[in-house]
């Protein structure tokens, strides 16, 4: 195929996708061979018809009609609308104008906007509450003469503007709406993301942009982690040595914190606040020491793990504090519930302690566990006075047993004897350590959300958290994310799961309520935020949202990629980020040749970046590992090439693989040259350098096989030894296309 030929096939396909694929973007920089973009461009035209949508509705019919749009087009809403209705329409009517450049008559949508004959009808029956189990169903209808939506609330119909703009589609002839007929609503009713503050402060526009994205893709719930080891990060009044003293200069004011929460009520989503007791607490300690456990000189955490300090839950005086504080705090946040966190008491100050010993003594209480349960029911009950209901990480709920013991208990079908007995039913458990939680919440009666395969900070595949489903028998990657899983008889939970066996009733499953990603920032900074967040978190919003059934992961990456790029009109910098970095570190304008490297790798998964112990709240967070991005468009192209190969190989296939090989061989000395005299490329450099010695083995292992040669052994023995070499981290990156091409030579006929 000629150059030119592919360049105008390649045109053509990009106008039937609107440029929405990553791939056609990589083509339009030049930066790839033409024939391996045109092997991924063929393989996802077959999937144009399909819907772009993200998340997947509950149920779409497409039809043949496609409505024009025009500087004449407009907006009515009719039945019971609420203001925020009005808001939102007005918005979308914004970025439908800088979405398609058109020059309309007005951008404000207001009561007085009930022509019967305006472009895009909307009716909502009432107004919308922002709390758990709102309303958010609507119906969408799209022809070549109408728009309409319909919704039981004013918030169900902004989940439908947000559709409606994700279906936007434009030709030689301008842009349109492409028909269909859709009827949605969420699977589960908490779809969250949580933002911890205290490591590294998010400010208001990080938070603003969040929201923003969050709406996009029908999130509904922010978690605001307020207060941990390193900071109190909200303004008291009450006690205003926590803001004065230990928030590090970063918190928002109460009236900030009043923003936030009607910014984000404005889209339909709840902010629920935690305040991390009673571990977690050197911020608080720090300012009020009298509250510990053991007297000692308290100061800040600047790095990260988990602490001894701990308020001590057997004085009284303590919880007259804790009331004024948790009174504060909720009188901020209307949602009906707070989080008290309760997670990772190591509970070695309270065994240090003489008082606390006696008083468990005296009160029966035998574990740390017992004496937390204690401390959580006073939460409890100054939180109700205040109408809310408590949400706690699973160790709220779960016994401290030995392994043995647990297991021997799940398989009787004991998940009573699992759990603390007195714990409140009303509470709410965050599953973050296994699914032994998840499934012993359910079977109690207690309702509970997923995070366990949502930690988006520890940087793992889409695909990973897309099939992570908070409904065990759903649940297809059910495998410990990190060393402080509660794994005691996690493998017999995947061997029922894989054998069909539905552990839970559909009435347990009822309790499960849905599913939070948790975006903890210790290693991150608000440059960096959007690139770990978006748009992996597209996926889990699915996941959240969509029917059960979708779970295509070809399908949601193909998507996925054109969600990447519609993020970045409500804020998202994810994208643009990455490049503006490169450039500082590089010292020049065009990073191109370092984008060709930076493309295929991955900063290092789970906790692999906290094992040297060489960072904290101070360190850099502007070097390679904090450019790279998790699971890379490019990489996962390449991959697939490789997947293909090895199945079914076709000339144009091999002739792409070879093309990318000589490719990388020609970019590393361009890397090397960009390199001299500059120390901050040195980790790029010894990943390219990676890439061209794979490149140059490959290819000689290709040569061999075209002319039926077999590889002598100690060469083949070398060159496993250079992919094994290279998947090595490196300034806390790997280069993982040695996995692929290791499989290719195993399999490769």
């Amino acid at each position: 195929m000629s150059k030119k030929y592919l360049s105008e096939f390649l045109r053509n396909i990009s106008n039937d996708l609107v440029l929405k694929s990553s791939f056609v973007k990589l083509f339009l920089s030049m930066k790839y061979s033409y024939l391996f973009i045109a092997f991924f461009l063929l393989s996802i035209v077959s999937k144009a018809q399909q819907t772009d949508l993200m998340p997947v509705p509950a149920s779409v019919v497409m039809n043949k009609t496609n409505f024009r749009l025009s500087p004449n087009f407009s907006i009515a809403i009719n039945g019971q609308a609420d203001e925020r209705l009005y808001k939102e329409a007005s918005r979308f009517f914004q970025r439908l104008s800088e979405r398609t450049g058109l020059f309309f008559k007005t951008w404000n949508v207001t009561i007085k906007n009930v022509n019967p004959l305006a472009s895009l009808q909307i009716h909502s029956n009432k107004k919308g509450i922002v709390q758990i189990n709102m309303e958010e169903s609507y119906e969408l209808l799209v022809d070549d003469s109408k728009i309409s939506i319909k919704a039981e609330t004013d918030i169900g119909a902004i989940r439908g503007l947000e559709t409606l703009l994700q279906l936007i589609i434009s030709d030689e002839k301008g842009f349109y709406f492409k028909g269909v007929t859709i009827k949605d609503s969420p699977r589960f009713a908490w779809r969250g993301l949580l933002i911890s503050q205290p490591y590294h402060f998010m400010p208001m526009d990080v938070v603003k942009r969040t929201l923003d994205a969050m709406a996009m893709v029908k999130m509904n719930v922010l978690h605001l982690y307020i207060s941990d080891d390193q900071g109190y990060t909200i303004e008291s009044k009450v006690f205003p040595k926590l803001h004065q003293q230990v928030s590090g200069g970063n918190y928002f004011t109460q009236v900030q914190i009043a923003e936030i929460i009607q910014y984000a009520d404005q889209r339909g989503i709840r902010v629920v606040p935690e305040i991390d007791l009673p571990g977690h607490s050197t911020a608080i300690l720090t300012a009020f020491p009298e509250l510990a456990s053991i007297p000692r000189a308290y100061q800040l955490q600047d790095h990260w793990g988990v602490f001894d300090p701990t308020v001590d839950p057997t004085k009284e005086k303590n919880y007259v504090f804790l009331d004024t504080l948790l009174t504060e705090v909720a009188s901020l946040f209307p949602d009906h519930y707070f989080h008290i966190g309760g997670d990772e008491n190591t509970g070695r100050d309270w065994a240090k302690s003489i008082p606390i010993q006696a008083f468990m003594k005296e009160k029966g209480l035998n574990s740390t566990v017992s004496l937390q349960n204690y401390f959580n029911k006073h939460i409890q009950s100054i939180l109700k006075r205040s109408g809310k209901t408590i949400v706690g990480w699973d160790e709220i709920l779960m016994k401290k047993m030995d392994d043995s013991t647990a297991k021997a208990h799940f398989e009787k079908g004991e998940f009573e004897q699992l759990i603390e007995q007195e714990v409140p039913k009303d509470i709410v458990v965050q599953s973050w350590r296994g699914m032994e939680a998840l499934l012993s919440s359910a079977k109690n009666g207690y309702k509970s959300i997923l995070s366990k395969g949502y930690y988006i900070d520890l940087v793992q595949p889409t695909s990973y958290h897309y099939l992570n489903d908070p409904i065990p028998f759903r649940n297809k990657v059910i495998t410990p994310d990190s060393e402080a899983n509660l794994n005691r008889f996690e493998s017999e939970i995947i061997k029922k799961i894989q054998n069909g066996e539905k552990i839970l009733t559909s009435k347990e499953e009822e309790l499960i309520i849905g599913g939070e990603a948790t975006m903890w920032t210790e290693h991150v900074s608000a440059e960096t935020f959007d690139s770990r967040v978006w748009p992996r978190s597209a996926a889990i919003a699915e996941r959240l949202w969509s029917p059960a059934t979708v779970r295509d992961v070809d399908d949601m990456y193909r998507r996925l990629d054109i969600i990447s790029l519609q993020l970045e009109w409500v804020g998202s910098t994810h994208l643009k980020n990455k490049e503006m970095m490169l450039r500082r570190i590089a010292g020049v304008e065009n990073i191109q040749v370092l984008e060709n490297v930076i493309d295929f790798i991955e900063p290092v998964k789970g906790y692999k970046r906290n094992a040297a112990n060489n960072f904290t709240k101070y360190s850099p967070y502007s070097l390679l590992v904090d450019i790279a991005v998790p699971d890379p468009s490019p990489l996962r192209a390449f991959n697939k090439l490789v997947d293909s190969l090895i199945q079914q190989p076709t000339a144009i296939q091999i002739k792409s693989l070879y093309r990318q090989l000589n490719f990388w061989k020609s970019n590393h000395q361009l890397v090397q040259a960009m390199a001299v005299n500059k120390p901050l490329l040195a980790t790029i450099t010894k990943h390219s350098a990676s890439l061209n010695t794979i490149s140059n083995y490959t290819l000689k292992f290709l040569e061999m096989k075209e002319r039926l040669q077999i590889p002598a052994q100690q060469w083949m023995k070398e060159y496993m030894q250079v992919l094994n070499e290279s998947m090595r981290p490196a300034g806390y990156c790997e280069l993982l296309i040695g996995e692929s091409l290791k499989k290719m030579v195993t399999n490769y006929k």
